[in-house]
C-alpha cells in the first residue's frame, strides 16, 4: 500500500510528550513493505522539511507554543496554505490510503478538502480532536456559527450574499455542502450545544474511523459524532523492550513506581496521601515518581512529601525510552493514579510486560483491559484509604499478586504486541480500500 500520514507532530519535533504512537505505528507499517510518507506541521523544524518521508509544510495555530489567529485575512491564508499543500501532495503522492491521526491546532476544514479528494480515509483517534477540537476550530466557527460579533456577522452576510462564500469554499472549505450554512449544535450557545444527541451530527463523516479505547469512542458519540460503526484498536505495548521475568512470591515489596504527567488530573497527591496513611500504619514502602507537567503542581507534590517526611523521590531521566526499561525493572509495584477519563495509557501496560502488579484507578480507557483481580489491583479514583489498603493487599496475597501479573504479562503479549496490533491496524487500512458493497472476508 501507499499510505499517506497526516498528523499535527511528528517526532522528533514534537510536543515534548511521550506519545510517539503515530510514528511507531507508521514505521511499523514501512517496515512491512508498505511506501510511507508523513504530512505534518512545521513545528520545531523553522523553515520546514520536505523529502521522500516526511514533509513537514503545514502550519500550526493556538497551540504548542504557536498563537491563535483572529483576523479573517489571517485565518484564510492559514487555511488556503494548508489546504493547498494537503491537495499537492496527495496529487503527487497518489497515496492507496490516507491515514489521519490527531488533526489539534490544524483546521478541521481538511476532513471536507479529505471528503472532496474522494481517497480512501481511515481516521485514528487517540484524544478529544474530534469530540471537542471541532467545536473550537476558529476557521469553521466563524463561518457556521449563528451568532457573532457584529462586524464579522456582517462581513459574513456580506460574502454569502455576494457568493464569495461559495469560491472561498472551493479552495479553503467552510461546510461539508451548501445547506448547513450554520451549524448551533457545534458552533452555537452552551444551551445547543448540551442539547446536542448522541451520533446526530451528519455534517462530518468518518466512514472508516477506529478510536484507542471503547471510552473515547463513547465521548465521540455522546458529544454527537456519528461514530457508532467504528472501530476499537488498541494502541501496541514495545513489550519486548520492557520484557522481564515477575517477582517470586516470597520477594518484598518495597519500591513502588508512578510514571505520570504531573497535573492534578493525575491523581498523584492521592498518592501521597496514602503513602501518609501507610507511613502511620508503619508499612515501609518506597515511591519514585517521574513525571512532567506544571510546575506549580510539581511544588506542590514537593512541599507535602517534604512537610510529612514522606519517602518519595522524585526522579529525571536523561532518555525516557530508553532509561525507563531499566527503571521497571529497579522497582516491585507500578501505580497509575489517574483521576481523568484518559483515553489510553501506556505506562501501565508497559509495567505489566515487565512482571510489575499494577494498581490502577478506575478511571480512563485502561479500566477496560485492567480488572480488578484478574490483571490488575483497583481501587476508586481519589480515594486515598481505598489506595492504601490496595498496597496492604498486595503484602498479604502473594499468591494472587503471582497470578495477576502472570494474567497482565500474557495480555500485553498476547493482544498489544506490536505485531498483533499493527496486523489490526494493516488490516483496517485495507478494508478502507474495499468498494461499499463489498463485505470484509
Amino acid at each position: 500500500m501507499r499510505i499517506l500520514v497526516l498528523t499535527n507532530l511528528y517526532p522528533p519535533h514534537d510536543a515534548g510528550t511521550r506519545d510517539f504512537r503515530c510514528q511507531e505505528t507508521t514505521e511499523a507499517l514501512g517496515r512491512r513493505g508498505h511506501t510511507v510518507r508523513v504530512l505534518t506541521s512545521n513545528h520545531g523544524a523553522g523553515t520546514g522539511q520536505r523529502d521522500q518521508e516526511i514533509e513537514r509544510r503545514l502550519f500550526l495555530e493556538g497551540v504548542h507554543g504557536h498563537p491563535p489567529l483572529v483576523r479573517f485575512a489571517e485565518l484564510r491564508n492559514r487555511e488556503r496554505h494548508n489546504n493547498n499543500v494537503l491537495r499537492e501532495v496527495v496529487a503527487e503522492f497518489q497515496p492507496d490510503v490516507i491515514h489521519v491521526w490527531g488533526l489539534h491546532g490544524l483546521s478541521k476544514a481538511l476532513i471536507y478538502t479529505l471528503q472532496r479528494l474522494a481517497r480512501p480515509t481511515v481516521y485514528a483517534v487517540y484524544d478529544d480532536w474530534i469530540a471537542n477540537g471541532i467545536r473550537h476550530d476558529p476557521w469553521l466557527r466563524w463561518w457556521n456559527r449563528p451568532t457573532g460579533p457584529i462586524l464579522s456577522g456582517l462581513w459574513r452576510f456580506i460574502l454569502e450574499l455576494s457568493g464569495r462564500r461559495n469560491r472561498i469554499d472551493l479552495e479553503t472549505p467552510t461546510r461539508m455542502m451548501p445547506g448547513y450554512e450554520r451549524l448551533p449544535e457545534l458552533y452555537g450557545s452552551e444551551k445547543d450545544i448540551s442539547a446536542v444527541q448522541p451520533n446526530s451530527i451528519s455534517c462530518f463523516r468518518f466512514e472508516h474511523i477506529y478510536f484507542c479505547s471503547y471510552l473515547l469512542k463513547g465521548q465521540t458519540e455522546r458529544a454527537g459524532f456519528q461514530v457508532q460503526h467504528a472501530a476499537v484498536i488498541y494502541p501496541w505495548v514495545r513489550a519486548e523492550s520492557f520484557a522481564a521475568s515477575p517477582r517470586p512470591q516470597s520477594a518484598p515489596l518495597k519500591k513502588f513506581l508512578i510514571v505520570a504527567p504531573l497535573i492534578p488530573e493525575s491523581g498523584v497527591m492521592t498518592a501521597l496521601e496514602a503513602w501518609r496513611l501507610l507511613r502511620d500504619m508503619r508499612i515501609n514502602v518506597s515511591l519514585s515518581i517521574y513525571g512532567w507537567g506544571r510546575s506549580d503542581y510539581i511544588a506542590k507534590l514537593r512541599s507535602f512529601v517534604v512537610a510529612n517526611q514522606l519517602p518519595v523521590e522524585f526522579l529525571t531521566l536523561s532518555s525516557t525510552q530508553r532509561d525507563l526499561v531499566e527503571i521497571y525493572r529497579q522497582h516491585d509495584v507500578f501505580l497509575h493514579t489517574a483521576e481523568w477519563d484518559e483515553p489510553f495509557a501506556q505506562a501501565p501496560f508497559e509495567a505489566c510486560a515487565a512482571g510489575l502488579p499494577v494498581v490502577c484507578s478506575r478511571a480512563g480507557g485502561i479500566h477496560e483491559l485492567l480488572r480488578h483481580g484478574e490483571t490488575a489491583f483497583t481501587y476508586t479514583a481519589g480515594n486515598a484509604v481505598e489506595l492504601a489498603s490496595r498496597v496492604q493487599e498486595l503484602q498479604i496475597q502473594p499468591a494472587l499478586r503471582r497470578q495477576v501479573v502472570e494474567n497482565a504479562q500474557q495480555l500485553v503479549f498476547s493482544e498489544l504486541s506490536e505485531s498483533a496490533v499493527v496486523d489490526r491496524v494493516e488490516q483496517y487500512l485495507e478494508l478502507a480500500q474495499r468498494p461499499a458493497t463489498e463485505s470484509p472476508a
